[in-house]
């Protein structure tokens, strides 16, 4: 459901969003495709947000943009996915008004 709100919010901004169910499906088409910025939620099956923030940092691009979504507020939690490579961090439920003004700082 939140990667449809956030796929229509994104197209309605300009941009052009592809959508993954998990990360495995996600880095089959980074890997072989240019993107300008990576969205991942921390939590999906078969390969979580963290992980697939490390293979992209590690196998694809060291620069390109990274935010992570997660509905955790641990800041253990938090501090690591900055660590392993993310530009930004936000925490669900979030206002698509500020998602928005996030996406548009990060990829200027």
């Amino acid at each position: 459901m939140l990667s449809k709100v956030l796929e229509y919010r994104m197209e309605k901004d300009g941009f052009q969003v592809e959508v993954f169910n998990n990360g495995e499906e996600a880095i089959e088409f980074l890997s072989s495709n240019s993107f300008d910025l990576l969205i991942t939620d921390l939590y999906m099956p078969f390969m979580n947000g963290s992980e697939l923030i490390k293979y992209v940092r590690n196998n694809i691009s060291a620069t390109v943009p990274i935010m992570a979504i997660s509905s955790t507020h641990e800041e253990d939690v938090i501090g690591n996915i900055f660590n392993i490579g993310a530009n930004d961090f936000i925490v669900k439920p979030f206002r698509a008004g500020e998602l928005s003004v996030r996406i548009k700082r990060l990829i200027r």
